[in-house]
């Protein structure tokens, strides 16, 4: 159980880090030889997010994310790791690990499925080909495989398939649909709210907008800490302040 003192203390601690946090300039390396591994795939996972949600604005429909739309967030994203000269950099890798809320999904699509299909019976045990041919299809051409499976009390099964790199999985749900036995066939995305990474490109820096959400974040959250830095093409990351709510009174 926390004590008053140990609750003023994480207090205290977390808002003098971000009381640390005053702009500035820090020419920083996009080498990320030095970033953790399990790091840089989540960074990878950030950047194809960031980089999906600009391309949907713009109406993408194609599946494949292209890598030159990731490449320059996942560079400005070790950049910023690799600022070490910032003490922001401390506040949005060290302190509260910030990544971007999982929002468009790009790892699952749930399937609501008839389970008297053969198909979906042989699907539902992992065993493809399933039998079905636009399936197999689908599944072999994004190298998709099965997560979870529920099997529901008429029988039915609500399943998950995920690929095994990201895909616009927004645009992947619908050639699905019509096929026979599936009755649903959606992103399989998260509820509630939570820390994110906001982002947006020009021909000579990349804006990225940090933020860590807090206040009833499983209903949406209240109240959000932004950090807000721009990463130039010369490898300059530059601190541009904090905006938004005051700094959260505890770790996320």
């Amino acid at each position: 159980m926390k004590t008053l003192s140990s609750g003023l203390l994480a207090t205290a601690m977390i808002v003098a880090c971000d009381a640390a946090t005053a702009p500035g300039f820090f020419k920083s390396n996009p080498d990320d030889s030095q970033v953790p591994a399990a790091l840089r795939a989540a960074y990878f996972e950030d950047a194809t997010r960031m980089a999906l949600r600009d391309l949907l604005a713009g109406g993408y429909a194609e599946i494949p994310i292209p890598q030159g739309a990731v490449q320059p967030y996942y560079d400005a994203l070790v950049l910023v790791y690799n600022a070490t000269g910032l003490p922001a950099r401390d506040s949005v890798v060290a302190v509260y690990g910030i990544h971007t809320f999982p929002w468009p999904t790009t790892r699952s699509l749930m399937l609501w499925v008839a389970g008297s299909e053969e198909w979906v019976q042989r699907l539902s045990r992992r065993e493809v080909p399933t039998g079905e041919p636009t399936v197999d299809s689908l599944l072999s051409r994004y190298s998709l495989s099965v997560g979870s499976v529920y099997t529901m009390h008429d029988g039915d099964v609500l399943l998950t398939l995920g690929p095994s790199e990201p895909l616009n999985v927004t645009a992947l749900a619908p050639l699905f649909r019509g096929i026979t036995g599936v009755k649903f066939s959606e992103p399989n995305g998260p509820v509630g709210d939570g820390n994110d990474i906001q982002g947006s490109t020009n021909a000579s820096a990349v804006r990225l907008a940090y933020s860590v959400g807090y206040g009833d974040c499983p209903a949406g959250c209240i109240s959000r800490r932004f950090y807000n830095f721009s990463v130039h093409a010369d490898g300059t990351v530059e601190y541009l302040g904090a905006s938004g709510g005051p700094p959260p009174a505890q770790l996320r």
